[in-house]
This record gives structure tokens, sequence and C-alpha cells, in this order.
């Protein structure tokens, strides 16, 4: 179990600006089939584009549908700190910012709680399948 992330207002209002400065990179350098938490995407374009892919006559005719378990728990803060274009100070202080449970601070060595960063970032992390993201 994961504990839920929730940020103050201050550090929600920053997440949002870098958000707004970050979703263009994202947007280009993204997947073109990856629909998880992208603009202007659904779950209806994600099964159309299933469709298109499974449809052919060549086609794979098995899909693997898993959850990694433990993905957001395990990723790793240097990854992100390596490949996420964001002030490396901030995105550390943000990354190893803990979280409080029965009055008691827990500092944060890997991963991210749940409605944390990832979804600020929106990019999938952990070799996402293309199209499941």
């Amino acid at each position: 179990m994961r504990h839920l992330g929730i940020p103050t207002i201050r550090d929600r209002a920053m997440q949002a600006l870098f958000k707004l400065a970050l979703e263009p990179i994202a947007e280009t350098t993204a997947d073109p089939n990856s629909y998880g938490f992208r603009p202007k995407r659904s779950c209806a374009d994600a099964i159309q584009q299933c469709h298109n892919a499974l449809s052919q006559r060549k086609s794979a005719q098995w899909i693997l549908e898993a959850d990694i378990r433990g993905c957001f728990d395990n990723i790793s803060h240097d990854w992100i700190l390596q490949h996420i274009p964001l002030s490396k100070k901030v995105l550390t202080q943000w990354l190893k910012a803990g979280y409080i449970d029965n009055k008691n601070w827990f500092p944060t060595e890997s991963g991210t709680p749940q409605g944390g960063l990832c979804k600020v970032l929106h990019k999938p992390p952990c070799g996402t399948p293309v199209g499941v993201s």
C-alpha cells in the first residue's frame, strides 16, 4: 500500500506551473500511442488504437496485460532527476518531501506517493507498454 501524497496548496500551484511548462515538451517527445494522463486523449482513443493495431491480417494473436506491482513505489529518484527537464533543486525537494502519518514524518527515499509527482509529470516511468500508459 502506497501512501497518499497530498501536496500543500503552494506546492500544487507550483506543480501546476511546472506542468504547464513541461507539457509541450512531453507532448512532442511522448510515444504517439500513449494515452494515460495525456491532454485531449481518452479511453475511447486508446481502444480505437488497439483495434487499429490488432485488426490487421498480420497482427499479433496474443495480448499481454499487466499491472507492474510497485512501479511507482520503487521508481528511482536518480532516473527522474536525470530524465525530467526541470529544476533539479525543486524536483529534489518534491521527491524528498516525505509524508506524515499519525503525526510522524517519514522521508521518501524512492518512489512517488499516489497523487504525487508522477501525476504532475504524466510521463510513464516504468516501461509502460505502448497504448497502455
